[in-house]
């Protein structure tokens, strides 16, 4: 018999693939560059608004905000984006939409370190984007970010949104499928 226990434990744990990853990643790192995108266009408009260039600069030339600094925002906005919402929800943005989170190995939420050492893994694994394609191989699916703060990435759909899903469906089967294979083996 098929109970919700059961049927929600095969829905949550099952560790996240690296398409499901990226495409994760990439939804957050265009949240992140909006986001800035946004301060940097309202700082120079409010910078020229008020006639602060004139202020400041000499005659004919016009403030513009440089690429260093509009990079050290980026950076700073993304450090505060992914550990603020690893801590808060356990997942970013992103990762919700494609229904997965972050939790250690032992299964229970990040602590700020955890996200700390996790966030210095993401510009270690950028390095020839290794880092990134170890989940491709490794058993966990776990990248160098994730072994260097003790995590893993898993499906975190909760079963209700679920209901009468393919998804859902399918494991339905995959799950009674397997007990009756065990029912079968006690009898035999």
């Amino acid at each position: 018999m098929l109970d919700g226990r059961s049927l929600q434990f095969v829905f949550l744990g099952r560790y996240a693939g690296f398409v499901t990853r990226m495409a994760a990643f990439t939804i957050d790192r265009a949240i992140v560059g909006i986001m800035v995108s946004i301060i940097v266009w309202s700082t120079e408009w409010i910078v020229k608004a008020f006639g602060i260039s004139q202020l400041l600069f000499s005659e004919g030339s016009s403030w513009q905000m440089s690429p260093a600094v509009a990079m050290g925002l980026y950076l700073a906005i993304s450090l505060l984006y992914d550990i603020g919402f690893w801590l808060l929800a356990g997942q970013t943005p992103g990762k919700r939409v494609l229904g997965v989170r972050i939790v250690r190995t032992d299964g229970k939420r990040l602590r700020f370190g955890d996200a700390l050492r996790r966030e210095i893994g993401y510009v270690i694994s950028a390095i020839l984007f290794l880092g990134y394609l170890w989940i491709l191989f490794d058993n966990r699916r776990q990248g160098f970010h994730d072994k260097l703060a003790d995590t893993m990435v898993v499906y975190a759909w909760p079963e209700a949104e679920l209901k009468g899903t393919l998804v859902r469906e399918q494991v339905q089967r995959l799950v009674q499928q397997r007990q009756n294979a065990q029912k079968g083996k006690e009898q035999a």
